[in-house]
């Protein structure tokens, strides 16, 4: 059984290092946060960190990592801790089920589940809560405080995971569960109380903050404000494979369902609601699937077998949604930042191309979102604009940047993500004009004209005009070498 735990962790290992050297682009903003606030404290980097966030992970386990190998190294420990998860996982299954056959499928069924996977492969804060609760949940029958303490720690990391302490709570005697709310009081008297003390000069300010924000007046960054409180059963087949369904019916009596049920309704009363958010519950679904496959495989073992193998192969496939990751816009900020005649720079989604990360104090960006708003005013005094190609179907936009003597200089694609478009000033407006409303290319010519439905033309930028780019780039080039698009 351990020689297949190293097989599994050994592979884990090499598809996360793999997954984060590849995408290498970001999903939300909430990883260019970690890192940024990593790069400020390690290397000096001009960022503001969000008053809601607390800032001990960032600054005690991301920075050290980032000072000594900058942004690639920031994954490591992240990766470690995956690995230490997975042994963790099977320590607990083998606890609760005394069934060796359901601690391998559990750590089987864990390892290889998209979410924990893939985002293990970044430095997403829930990777260390997940870490902290399923050691929290092994260890608090013998020792409660350090559980309570662990489930301090995975509140810090991320706020939300506080309703895992109520399944640790149940876990144990009355006794027991009041060492383990000391330890976690302990625990958060450090890491929020002091630290947010010393960080923005009060205790407990950054969570305090958040709930304000999350509960007495509900606003959150993203696009989606509000989903249905049903949304993780209407997506079930994305963080549980139908065939897992009939393990966890055979584990039905064995399980220890607090830590699924409770975490679940919770989260599905937040207003807002992303996959990443189960993260620390896919260890517990894996380890009740695990238990019911072991008693399954004593009855009917090929039914059994080709259950897991069909679960694995399923909650695997997730994966492709991390191909969705920004690295064309990655790609675009590294092509701006290269060109030294750029000093203003409009982007739809600044958090896309790292923000600070990699638009540096010489460089200020301005950000329209998708689709962009406003982008006549922010194009004022703007060396270039990077957008995404998907966004460009709208003809006021494009009329914008024909108005403000901007056209189509690189576009940047990798694979289904979302492609960017860079369009930067032409140093002839007269023959930019020419070029970029000319309605009858030839086929080389890189900019097709369509007609929109009331009959005003729409540019849809394919790619550039070859002797268009090529003057362009020389006027903006000058010695400085350009690294060539994806």
């Amino acid at each position: 059984m351990r020689k297949w735990l190293l097989w599994i962790v050994g592979a884990v290992a090499a598809i996360q290092v793999f997954l984060a050297i590849r995408f290498y682009g970001f999903l939300t903003g909430d990883d260019v946060e970690v890192l940024s606030e990593a790069m400020r404290r390690a290397r000096g980097l001009d960022f503001q960190p969000w008053e809601v966030r607390n800032l001990f992970i960032p600054d005690f386990l991301v920075a050290p990592f980032v000072f000594m190998g900058g942004l690639r190294a920031a994954a490591i420990p992240f990766i470690a801790l995956s690995a230490v998860t997975i042994w963790l996982v099977y320590r607990l299954a083998l606890q609760w089920s005394a069934d060796g056959r359901a601690a391998i499928a559990a750590a089987l069924l864990f390892a290889f589940h998209w979410i924990p996977l893939a985002f293990g492969s970044t430095v997403y804060p829930r990777n260390v809560a997940m870490v902290c609760i399923v050691a929290a949940a092994l260890i608090v029958d013998r020792f409660p405080f350090a559980a309570g303490a662990l489930a301090g720690l995975a509140f810090t990391d991320r706020f939300s995971e506080i309703v895992f302490l109520i399944p640790l709570l149940l876990l144990g005697t009355r006794h027991a569960a009041l060492r383990v709310v000391g330890g976690f009081l302990a625990s958060i008297a450090i890491t929020l109380g002091i630290y947010d003390w010393i960080t923005w000069g009060s205790p407990f300010s950054s969570v305090i903050k958040f709930a304000r924000l999350t509960v007495v007046e509900p606003d959150f960054a993203s696009r989606v404000k509000y989903q249905s409180p049903f949304w993780y059963l209407y997506n079930l087949v994305r963080w549980c494979a139908p065939t897992l369904l009939p393990l966890l019916w055979f584990a039905r009596r064995s399980a220890r369902w607090s830590f699924i049920l409770i975490p679940l309704l919770a989260l599905s009363a937040v207003r807002h609601k992303e996959m990443r958010y189960l993260e620390v519950m896919i260890p517990f679904l894996a380890i009740a699937a695990g238990m019911g496959f072991a008693v399954l495989y004593q009855q009917k073992r090929a039914l059994a077998t080709a259950l897991l193998a069909v679960s694995v192969i399923w909650n695997l496939h997730g994966l492709r949604f991390f191909a969705h990751k920004s690295m064309p816009a990655v790609d675009a900020a590294q092509a701006i930042l290269a060109n030294p005649k750029i000093k203003v720079v409009v982007v739809s989604q600044l958090w896309a191309y790292g923000d600070r990360l990699y638009f540096d104090k010489k460089l200020a960006a301005r950000d329209v979102g998708t689709p962009p708003r406003d982008l006549d005013r922010a194009l004022a005094g703007a060396d270039a604009a990077s957008l995404y190609e998907s966004d460009l179907d709208h003809p006021e936009l494009v009329a914008a940047l024909q108005r403000h003597h901007l056209v189509a200089w690189r576009t940047f694609r990798d694979g289904p993500a979302r492609a960017v478009v860079v369009f930067i000033r032409h140093p002839d407006p007269a023959a930019r004009g020419k070029d970029l409303c000319r309605r009858d290319p030839s086929p080389s010519t890189r900019l097709r004209m369509t007609q929109a439905s009331h009959l005003l033309p729409i540019l849809r930028i394919e790619r550039v005009d070859e002797a268009v780019a090529e003057e362009v780039e020389a006027h903006h080039r000058g010695h400085y070498p350009i690294s060539p698009s994806r």
